[in-house]
């Protein structure tokens, strides 16, 4: 059994096996130990998704709170990632735990940390409660735990659900007079997550329609995990070709993350979803101030886009902790990530989908335009560019020779084009002459090697991600 272990975004293994009440217990006494040594008298929020066990483990981190003397916020009910994120921003908590895996599989689940600022905790911040979750545990400690009942009369632990104030929150960022007059048609994809019923919810107050599918309690999941990637986004795609929507979108498993199929049932890539929330809030919104972070795996698109509009662009390795630990200290516009996760200024200081996705209706209502039509300008405005992510299931010793042999001994060549620049910030990313650029890393939530390449047409992204699996996994 490894260490907890917090990477991009938390701690997650699976249930059971390593993510056991006793280890939960651990690592929620290590952030109760770290934010003592800085405030005497802290709350926290303690918030928990649809996974199997979830509302089981948040209780337990609350009680091993509790019992050290800190004053507990615990949700009522599942709630997503960003709703937690906000309430531990309006509260000012130090570091408040919330039990997810986000679109891990469903064996899996996981504890993250938000911090006062609505966002993930920082490097800074988590490495703290790493090193005192590895000592605790090696120690053979055993946390105390209040009584739930106990705890909750007293009012150590007072239940709260914030959704509501939440979503306020969201709608002061969009025109919601003008969603509501718009005639839209809306397939919501829930993916069984945290997110059922909450963006549907707020696009029937605000009247437009919504279909919302995979709401149910399903800790399995259906069988798929729950991530809004195109292979897993069958049954949206298939529904808003059904129903005639105007756009289909997808949360995933804590809706802080978010997938978008137009109106003819196409996927559109995370890539071009970020791309297009930059031109909408500069061209849209008018709010032209401010850095663009995005990570080592986001597009060229937006640099393109930026450089258009006088913007500079930040990158950052991968992980929103990263992408946070850069918005905390400079003045920043858009942020976000390859995986589906953004956030706009003014907003929290976490990825949401649930916001984007409105964000996104909007923009298809202010320039009088269908979700493909947007896409199709997009790339008049940039390039055309297409964009792939492989996932590649492998032993721990082939991924770890994987990335030592890039990095001893890195090509001249992808494909049949130059290798122009080389960055190791996160794992090994390579500019090509053309253009285009691969970046090969290991997943920081999952046993995998990710593989991420984006190119200017389709034949040399297949080109390029062929090289690169045979240099790097059959050599």
């Amino acid at each position: 059994m490894g260490k907890i272990k917090f990477g991009t975004d938390g701690w997650r293994a699976v249930i059971a096996r390593e993510f056991t009440f006793d280890r939960v217990a651990v690592a929620a006494a290590a952030t109760a130990k770290t934010v003592l040594e800085k405030d005497p008298h802290p709350t926290a929020v303690v918030g928990y998704d649809r996974r199997f066990l979830s509302r089981q483990f948040a209780e337990e981190t609350a009680r091993v709170l509790a019992a050290q003397g800190i004053k507990v916020l615990l949700s009522k009910k599942f709630c997503t990632t960003p709703c937690t994120s906000f309430v531990a921003h309006r509260e000012q908590t130090p570091l408040s735990p919330m039990i997810t895996a986000s679109h891990n599989p469903p064996i899996y689940n996981g504890f993250k940390i938000k911090g006062p600022h609505g966002g993930p905790a920082t490097p800074d911040q988590v490495r703290p409660v790493q090193e005192l979750s590895t000592e605790l545990e090696e120690s053979g400690f055993d946390p105390p735990r209040a009584d739930l009942n106990e705890a909750l009369a007293s009012g150590q632990i007072v239940e709260i659900d914030a959704t509501a104030d939440y979503l306020e929150a969201v709608k002061s960022h969009v025109d919601t007079g003008l969603l509501g007059k718009s005639g839209l048609k809306v397939v919501v994809d829930a993916m069984h997550g945290a997110g059922s019923g909450v963006l549907k919810g707020l696009l029937d107050q605000i009247g437009v329609e919504a279909i919302e599918i995979r709401s149910e309690e399903n800790p399995a999941f259906g069988g798929v995990n729950p991530e809004p990637i195109e292979p897993n986004l069958g049954r949206l795609i298939e529904t808003v070709k059904e129903t005639g929507a105007d756009i289909g979108l997808a949360m995933d498993g804590d809706a802080d993350r978010l997938g978008v199929v137009d109106e003819k049932g196409r996927f559109v890539t995370t890539q071009e979803v970020f791309t297009l929330l930059l031109q909408h809030v500069v061209e849209d919104r008018g709010m032209k101030a401010g850095d663009v972070v995005k990570t080592a795996s986001s597009s060229i698109m937006l640099d393109i886009l930026a450089d258009q509009y006088g913007l500079k662009v930040v990158e950052t390795p991968v992980g929103f902790k990263d992408v946070c630990a850069y918005m905390l200290k400079h003045d920043w516009l858009l942020a976000g990530e390859e995986s589906g996760g953004y956030t706009i200024k003014g907003h929290i200081n976490d990825r949401d989908g649930l916001l984007c996705g409105l964000l996104l209706i909007e923009m298809m209502i202010m320039q009088d335009s269908t979700m493909s039509e947007l896409v199709s300008e997009l790339m008049l405005k940039v390039g055309y560019h297409t964009y792939r992510r492989d996932d590649v299931h492998t032993t721990p010793e082939k991924k770890e020779e994987a990335l030592r042999r890039v990095r001893e001994n890195p090509p001249d060549f992808i494909g049949d084009w130059k290798v122009v620049n080389v960055s190791y910030k996160d794992g090994y990313k390579a500019t090509l002459e053309d253009g285009s650029w691969l970046l090969v890393r290991a997943s920081g939530t999952e046993p995998l090697l990710r593989i991420y390449c984006e190119a200017v047409m389709e034949p040399s992204l297949e080109a390029i991600m062929k090289d690169a699996k045979t240099f790097l996994l059959e050599n």
